[in-house]
């Protein structure tokens, strides 16, 4: 009697072992794995960027999370990989508290390597990577860089910036100041430029020209090149000569008679 007791209550107990493992087996199995994401970005003055020129500081910005939870501490591998395909960079940097990891470069001013090949300019590609709660995950951002063309800009107190911009309206007994603003390739203002300004009064043909130097503000200004007293419509036409390369904007001043 007792030997059967004793069978009864081994069986019992091998039971409830049985469940109990099974129960936490099923509560370690059923537990939700991370689910760990990084997103990547190039910034530009603390804006998300595709596009920088030469010499400008570029701000990869990673953000790590799991979940809907930013996660900190988390080291993230930024990979840089110049137009050419060679790498550029390679650093480590952790997320602080809010999930972000950051580093930051300035693409260097280009150099011609061969008559075909200038490194820096075309397409960088950039990659992100962290390893946390046995995860390893990735992200991408490619970001294009190219010089622009010099620019020289004629513009108005009342008119707006940019390519062949209305000079405005004036009155006969009003002074009028037009500004000549010439920029390189990297979109800076050019000081010590010398620049053209020719004044055509609409169907009349040529009123006067002028020669101007741009100021530390790489500005030209002239006052009042206008006909004294006299309402018309007039064509001013700006030129440059920057680095062989010949540049040339207009825009149109409107006077009308006073009063």
């Amino acid at each position: 009697m007792n030997a059967k007791k004793e069978l009864l209550t081994t069986s019992l107990l091998a039971i409830t072992l049985a469940v109990g493992l099974g129960a936490l087996s099923f509560g370690l199995f059923s537990e939700t794995p991370p689910n760990v994401r990084i997103d990547v970005f190039a910034k530009k003055n603390g804006a998300t960027s595709v596009s920088f020129l030469p010499q400008d500081q570029v701000l990869l910005e990673a953000q790590v999370s799991n979940g809907n939870a930013s996660t900190a501490g988390a080291p993230v591998t930024f990979e840089v990989k110049s137009p050419n395909g060679t790498d550029f960079l390679v650093q480590t940097a952790a997320t602080d508290g809010l999930g972000t990891a950051n580093v930051t470069f300035q693409i260097p001013w280009p150099r011609i390597i061969s008559p075909e090949t200038t490194w820096q300019l075309g397409t960088w590609q950039t990659l992100a990577t962290t390893q946390i709660y046995g995860q390893t995950v990735n992200a991408t951002t490619d970001f294009d860089c190219e010089t622009i063309t010099p620019t020289i800009d004629v513009f108005t107190d009342k008119g707006g910036k940019g390519p062949n911009a209305r000079g405005g309206t004036f009155l006969t007994n009003e002074t009028v100041n037009v500004y000549i603003e010439v920029r390189n390739e990297l979109n800076q203002t050019v000081p010590g430029q010398l620049v053209g300004f020719q004044v055509l009064i609409w169907g009349g043909g040529s009123f006067t020209t002028y020669v101007r130097t741009t100021n530390a503000s790489g500005i030209a200004s002239i006052t009042n090149p206008i006909m004294p007293d006299t309402a018309a419509m007039y064509e001013d036409i700006a030129t440059a000569n920057f680095e062989g390369i010949v540049i040339v904007d207009v825009t149109t001043i409107t006077v009308r008679l006073s009063g």
